[in-house]
């Protein structure tokens, strides 16, 4: 099975052989910790390329030119008015020399990680969240008028968000096929995170992105994000709230039931294993 052929030439295999120049690329599964990992690099005084930069209130989304600013005067947090985000964003960053010694080419390419979390959990948070998130494009006030196990029964494309974006395939038309796609592409392009393990996998993130994160400074912030002490290796705090679905329920297997996304999780739990020992951390050294 090869992998499609975007995916091959643009993005860095986890092993990373050969290849000395690089664009770290955070995949953000939605309600999998993205905006808290988001929030961590700011803190640490990166400059990010997101939504942020090209938003009109902040006054640089028709630039002509690439400008870095702070958009918060109460944070020191920078941004550049390019949004990666979008295919409408990418376009646009042609006009600047950022398209050509930023985003991918061949003597460039991306670098990707991204932070999982056990799909019955993703959707039971995207359930809640998008009731109330009238700020969010995706905003649905009218599922507070549901039970979850309902919508679960007609929101079943939820269920396989993951594989449907990997595959780049509607998730009508998904097989097991795809799913066998969606994990070798997982094996061999993208360090993964578990949202239950967050600070080790943030640890991960940073020595495969060649971010030195050893300052106090920098354990300071990963701590605040996380809201545990800095070696500390706890799930990040939810920051929204809601009921909890027990495992083995039959809520849960509603939840669970076709997912191919599960079984995609599944198999990301082992290569998570896999992957400290390939890039030389294991939870005993990571933590110490």
């Amino acid at each position: 099975m090869e992998l499609p052929k975007l995916i091959q030439s643009n993005l860095v295999d986890v092993t990373g052989e050969g290849q000395t120049s690089f664009t770290p690329f955070f995949w953000h599964v939605p309600k999998c910790a993205g905006t808290a990992i988001q929030n961590l690099y700011y803190c640490m005084g990166l400059t990010i390329a997101n939504q942020v930069g090209a938003n009109p209130k902040f006054g640089h989304n028709e630039e002509t030119a690439l400008v870095k600013f702070k958009p918060w005067k109460r944070y020191d947090w920078s941004v550049i008015n390019v949004d990666t985000t979008t295919e409408e964003g990418i376009l646009r960053a042609q006009k600047f020399d950022f398209a050509v010694s930023h985003l991918f080419d061949k003597a460039n390419r991306g670098r990707v990680f991204a932070m999982f979390r056990h799909p019955v959990e993703r959707l039971e948070s995207l359930f809640y969240y998008l009731q109330k998130a009238n700020w969010e494009s995706t905003y649905h006030p009218e599922w507070a008028k549901t039970s979850l196990s309902d919508w679960a029964k007609t929101h079943k494309g939820e269920k396989n968000w993951m594989v449907h974006k990997l595959v780049n395939k509607p998730v009508t038309s998904l097989t097991m096929d795809d799913l066998e796609l969606a994990k070798k592409i997982v094996r061999e392009k993208i360090v993964v995170g578990l949202e239950d393990r967050f600070v080790e996998s943030i640890h991960r993130f940073n020595v495969y992105s060649g971010i030195d994160d050893s300052s106090k400074e920098r354990q300071s912030c990963i701590a605040n994000v996380a809201r545990v002490p800095p070696k500390g290796d706890k799930k990040v705090t939810n920051s929204d709230p809601h009921p909890k679905t027990k495992r083995g329920t039959d809520l849960w297997k509603l939840l669970a039931k076709d997912s191919l996304d599960v079984l995609l999780y599944e198999y990301v739990e082992e290569i998570y294993e896999q992957q400290g020992e390939m890039i030389g951390m294991t939870k005993t050294n990571e933590s110490s």
